[in-house]
């Protein structure tokens, strides 16, 4: 009788179609995953602006005065001030409560309630509101927008079809609306209510 020695393994044709599925569901993985980090990070500075928006609604139904939220251009200063680039809010926000007439933060005179920080990577954040650059809370919970509807976009390099629409309405309330592939956002740039 004889007896063959038999090997067993892989043949190198089988190792490189292996290797070759491998990198075909590593490069679908990666770019998969490269979207959800972009929702996610949309998501969470939609989250942060809506919070400020109520936390800014209900301090100042709280306090009974009227509560601010301006655009910044360096919200982390020591003094730090409203204004910047007209309706681009990526650079921060301040909340603060008025206590005198105006609409701009004075140290020492109004109480800063909140800092938005700037924001980081591709995510911008601008509004309809190029004149005025602020929402007003008044101490019922109502806005100084006369009517109107404030409306902030949240965008990155995909565009409309993945934006975020935060509307606030002259009762105060924000409201979300998600972009898709069907019914984008109406704008990143010159934001208006859908």
């Amino acid at each position: 009788m004889s007896y063959r020695n038999k090997q067993s393994g892989f043949t190198l044709i089988e190792l490189v179609v292996t290797l070759a599925l491998a990198a075909i569901i590593a490069t679908q993985a990666v770019a998969g995953f490269r979207l959800m980090v972009k929702g996610n990070r949309l998501t969470t500075e939609t989250n942060t602006l809506v919070s400020d928006i109520n936390l800014a609604r209900s301090e100042a139904i709280k306090r009974g005065v009227r509560v601010i939220l301006c655009r910044s251009a360096d919200p982390s200063a020591a003094a730090p001030t409203c204004g910047g680039t007209a309706n681009t809010w990526t650079t921060g926000w301040l909340v603060f409560a008025s206590g005198d007439a105006n609409n701009t933060y004075d140290d020492g005179v109004d109480t800063l309630i909140r800092i938005g920080k700037p924001r980081g990577g591709q995510v911008q954040i601008k509004t309809n509101d190029t004149s005025n650059n602020n929402l007003e809370y008044n101490p019922d919970g109502t806005t100084n927008e006369g009517g109107a509807t404030a409306v902030f976009a949240i965008c990155d390099d995909q565009g409309e079809a993945k934006g975020r629409q935060i509307q606030v309405n002259g009762a105060g309330r924000p409201r979300l609306v998600k972009g898709s592939s069907a019914s984008p956002i109406p704008s990143c740039d010159a934001p208006a209510a859908a």
